[in-house]
């Protein structure tokens, strides 16, 4: 209370409180009468005399704990906004997450070391039962987190020993584990710069790894500041389990300390070596083209889908500079090298889950955007959530307007015992309804205006509340990502934010496999990104390819229903979890099971497509001469 009377909320303050009522306490109990009462509770003594003493202490901390509560008995609480946001299972697991990082957070401070690890766990065993707590600790500290907290708080499956051995005892035994580090390729600008550390998980022979020809690559997720790979081990040991593939898992510089577009080079330079070395700087034999799949979850789904285009935009550059060159280098020239003057080899497919896609953190969908969600929905795998997902977007349709559930009349226990109403006169009418003036649009036709969407919020506002990625960590994130000396253009720089490519590259995009959660805040990207290069494949009918043949244009996504973010770090203890990384699996498996999902590259020659870019000396003569002419019109008209 002092700190509301002085106006300034401050831990001081509340300090000092509970001095003042400790020492005044104190006071009366040392000071005061020692075997008699004060007049005004002589009737309360006298009726407690035939009590015995823990009696009476449990049952004053029983009148304390209904004093505390009694506005919930009595149904006169305030609603809960996440009655029906999760399912029960996922809720169960946010539980666990928010006592945790809770009794991290409390014990952040403590020394020695081995203390700290100790009472991170006592903690947490307290804030689990008292969940308020837990939640309203998160909240402050969220509220202005640090780097530190973040890695703190994501970091603990892995920096706690007694997590990490729990954690170890659950995941699948596998036969190598091994850190090496791998050169930046000899032909980048960058090969001077240290080289990137990589984690190999292999669950099969030693014996047979030198001939493995797949992998997966795997980038790690953690929201470009923390969680390297061994915090994802259990998702990674149990791909490793069910695939046998090998893996390897990018352990890319952080945030701050190393912004944007240090992690998207650490993990295309990675890409490069192995393709370029055709896996030897892995320990495999080297002899045979390697087949790829990239795994990325969160930020990790951010840098797969960014390094993905940055391949096409090489690729796609290369096929311009050679179209509007002389002649066309060869593997014969000394100089060629798969990363300057070959067109790189694309991943067999990329898996995204709950990626971050897109950095501009605006607050309203375009009419676009709204369009892409409808064309999505009509997919057969997603119908029943992406109608979900719609529903919640139309904002008027509820009676709150942040609402993103639907509305359910529902009276408490006691008013339903005693056959009351509902305790608000406006409980059943919705925003809609409550509508009485519209105003007057001649310019629009009324037949078409029922095509026009309504206006809806993206997924980071309507899920504001979300128990996992709140706006304070989204903002925190950007920022500490982006640096002090950068300031990107959101709308086009597709590295960063791979959901604003262009068509072009979009529709060579290859095979992808997303899954998110239907109540995660970014949600929008997946659906969004998926539904344009669905577009894009369709829009570019003249280029024939192995995805035509596929309704779906080579794009698969899994939306899990009642579900948000972060679920691959709840193995332990959610099922849910378990199926979905299990369902990531599958997905590697048919990546990498299938030769024909893979565009093959000789090394034979410089451009896989040559063919098509110069059939001739004199076609090609003439392609240079149009581009030299058309050129020259341009630089004139900018003139």
């Amino acid at each position: 209370m002092l700190d509301h009377l002085a106006g300034r909320p401050s831990a001081n303050w509340k300090r000092t409180q509970i001095i003042i009522t400790l020492c005044t306490s104190l006071f009366l109990l040392l000071n005061g009468k020692r075997y008699r009462w004060p007049k005004t509770l002589g009737l309360e003594n006298r009726t407690l005399k035939q009590y015995a003493p823990w009696r009476i202490v449990l049952g004053t901390w029983l009148m304390l704990y209904i004093t505390r509560n009694v506005h919930i008995l009595l149904g006169i609480d305030a609603p809960e906004p996440l009655a029906r946001l999760y399912k029960r299972s996922y809720f169960r697991g946010t539980w666990i997450l928010t006592a945790l990082d809770a009794g991290f957070f409390t014990a952040m401070g403590i020394k020695p070391t081995w203390l700290r690890h100790i009472l991170s766990i006592v903690f947490s065993a307290y804030y689990l039962v008292f969940a308020d707590d837990a939640e309203e600790k998160s909240r402050k500290v969220r509220a202005t987190i640090t780097v530190e907290h973040m890695r703190t708080s994501w970091e603990k499956g892995a920096s706690n020993p007694i997590l990490s051995f729990v954690s170890s005892l659950l995941r699948p035994k596998l036969s190598m584990k091994k850190v090496i580090q791998v050169a930046r390729p000899a032909s980048s600008e960058r090969a001077s710069l240290p080289p990137v550390q990589l984690h190999l998980y292999y669950a099969g022979s030693l014996d047979s790894l030198e001939d493995q020809t797949s992998l997966i690559l795997h980038f790690p997720g953690g929201g470009f500041v923390s969680m390297p790979p061994p915090c994802h081990e259990d998702a990674i040991s149990q791909w490793a389990a069910q695939t046998g593939y090998l893996i390897c898992s990018v352990n890319y510089g952080k945030s701050p300390e190393y912004p944007y577009p240090w992690a998207m080079e650490e993990c295309y330079d990675t890409y490069i070596s192995i393709v370029e070395s055709n896996g030897k700087v892995l320990g495999l034999r080297g002899d045979k083209e390697v087949t790829i799949a990239f795994i990325g979850d969160s930020a990790g789904g951010n840098l797969a889908a960014g390094v993905t285009l940055k391949i096409l935009a090489h690729n796609q550059q290369l096929q311009t500079s050679s179209v509007n060159s002389s002649f066309v280098m060869t593997s014969d020239d000394p100089s060629a090298s798969v990363h300057e003057n070959q067109v790189i080899p694309l991943p067999a497919g990329v898996i995204t889950v709950y990626p971050c896609l897109n950095f501009d953190l605006s607050c309203w969908m375009s009419p676009s955007q709204i369009s892409l969600m409808r064309a999505e929905s009509s997919t057969s795998l997603n119908a029943t959530t992406m109608s979900h997902l719609l529903e919640s977007k139309d904002h008027m349709r509820h009676q709150s307007p942040l609402s993103v559930e639907p509305d359910l009349e529902r009276r408490s226990l006691w008013r339903r015992a005693l056959g009351l109403e509902a305790n608000h006169a406006k409980r059943g009418t919705s925003l809609e309804e409550r509508i009485r003036f519209m105003p007057t649009r001649d310019s629009v036709d009324v037949s078409s205006a029922t095509l026009v969407p309504r206006l809806a919020m993206t997924s980071r506002m309507s899920f504001f509340n979300d128990r996992i990625i709140t706006p304070d960590l989204m903002r925190a994130m950007a920022i500490l990502y982006l640096g002090p000396h950068s300031y990107p253009d959101f709308d086009t720089d597709y590295l960063l934010s791979p959901i604003v490519a262009p068509s072009t590259l979009l529709s060579q995009f290859p095979k992808l496999y997303m899954m998110c959660g239907e109540k995660d805040p970014f949600v929008d990207d997946t659906v969004i990104f998926a539904g344009r290069i669905r577009q894009a494949k369709r829009n570019n009918g003249h280029k024939r390819t192995h995805h035509d043949e596929d309704p779906d244009h080579g794009v698969t996504v899994r939306i899990m229903e009642g579900m948000s973010h972060a679920f691959l770090q709840m193995i332990p203890f959610l099922p849910d979890a378990d199926k979905a990384t299990k369902a990531i699996g599958r997905w590697a498996q048919q990546i990498l099971g299938s030769d024909a999902t893979r565009p093959k590259m000789s090394k034979s020659r410089s451009l896989s497509n040559v063919s098509d870019i110069a059939t001739n000396e004199k076609d090609m003569i003439y392609r240079r001469r149009r581009g030299l002419v058309d050129g020259l019109f341009v630089g004139v008209g900018s003139g």
